[in-house]
Order: structure tokens, then C-alpha cells, then sequence
């Protein structure tokens, strides 16, 4: 299972990283032939998180804190899959920049429960 969690922790890592990097250059290049693999990653990135949320409580991290990870996946999903349709016009910016911030929340959320589960591994000190 700790292997399974540490690779899921690495691609919400990657995941995050590449789509951040892709989001910027569809954003501010107009690069939009870039969309189609910026949502496949986003994809990507919502099932590492859910594996994370999924197994995370048996490896010591809080359900609370799995459930919330949880919650965000399922609105940062949500979000980049309606984002084209949501406030279109000139304000599609403040969509975008919503898109952006639940998205590093995500991943925000993701690295938390990889520190719980690293910390839960260590052994405790006498």
C-alpha cells in the first residue's frame, strides 16, 4: 500500500507541476492546442488525488483531512470540465483565476496528506 500511496502522491507532484506550466502558456500564449493534454492531465491529477483520499486513512492521515482532499478533486474536475462555459465574456478571467486557485489547492491538499502519511511512517521517539 505505501508503495501505491507514494506513487499517487508523485503524480499529483508531476501532475501539478505540467499542468501548471500548460494552464499558464494556454493562458497567457493562447496556446490552445495544448487544452486537450492539460485536461488529460488535470484527469490524471483527480485520480491521484482519490487514490490518495481512497487509501490515505490507513496509512495514519485523518479521514477528515482525506475527505476534504476528496471534495476538492471532485470540484476541481467539476470546474475544469464547465470552465469554458461558465462567465463567458470579458470577466472569463475571474473563472480562470478560480480554475487556478482550486487547482493549487489540489495539489496543496495532496502534498498534506503526503506529509501526514510520511510523518505516520516515522517512528516514535522514547
Amino acid at each position: 500500500m505505501q508503495v501505491v500511496l507514494t506513487v499517487a502522491q508523485w503524480v499529483v507532484r508531476l501532475a501539478g507541476v505540467l499542468l501548471l506550466i500548460l494552464g499558464l502558456l494556454i493562458w497567457t500564449e493562447g496556446m490552445f492546442a495544448l487544452i486537450s493534454v492539460h485536461m488529460l492531465l488535470g484527469l490524471l491529477l483527480f485520480v491521484g488525488l482519490l487514490v490518495l483520499a481512497g487509501l490515505s486513512p490507513q496509512a495514519g492521515v485523518p479521514v477528515g483531512l482525506a475527505a476534504g482532499v476528496a471534495v476538492v478533486a471532485i470540484i476541481m474536475l467539476a470546474l475544469g470540465m464547465t470552465q469554458a462555459s461558465l462567465l463567458p465574456g470579458p470577466n472569463h478571467w475571474i473563472i480562470q483565476i478560480l480554475h487556478l486557485l482550486v487547482g493549487m489547492a489540489a495539489v496543496g491538499m495532496g502534498e498534506a496528506i503526503g506529509g501526514r502519511m510520511r510523518r505516520a511512517r516515522m517512528p516514535r521517539s522514547a
